[in-house]
């Protein structure tokens, strides 16, 4: 069997988290990877495994908003850079208050693992979902 190629090794991440299969999310990720989340987004910073990305990211999450999901529309594939781009939806638990944010995420894969995440987010809409009517986004 011929190996994967970028392209298809970002595909099965996302059907991964799809179906909720965190091993198989994992599986391609190097262990030395950078995931960058963005700044205003409800988990920002920089993780460098998969017990920091699992913890800062997707535990925090699960913790604080119903339904967060991201839907992927497609791929752009820039060889060892992949592209992806999509729509974040979730109802955030404290507010009640949902939202859809448009988002990409840049991929780099290297010798068949994902060597680091990037994403780009519209964090404003989703920082309205999470504050209470007495709060404020404020935007720099």
């Amino acid at each position: 069997m011929a190996p994967l190629s970028n392209l298809e090794i970002v595909q099965n991440l996302y059907l991964a988290n799809d179906n909720a299969d965190a091993e198989a999310f994992y599986k391609d990720l190097s262990p030395t990877i950078t995931w960058t989340e963005s700044d205003g987004f409800p988990t920002p910073g920089v993780f460098r495994n998969r017990a920091e990305i699992d913890r800062h990211v997707f535990n925090v999450l699960r913790q604080e908003w119903d339904n967060f999901h991201f839907t992927l529309e497609y791929l752009v594939d820039g060889n060892e850079r992949i592209v992806a781009v999509g729509t974040y939806r979730g109802t955030h638990r404290k507010t009640g208050r949902s939202f859809e944010a448009r988002a990409s995420h840049v991929w780099h894969v290297l010798n068949g693992k994902i060597e680091s995440f990037e994403q780009f987010a519209d964090t404003h809409i989703m920082q309205k979902a999470a504050l209470s009517s007495v709060d404020s986004v404020s935007v720099a």
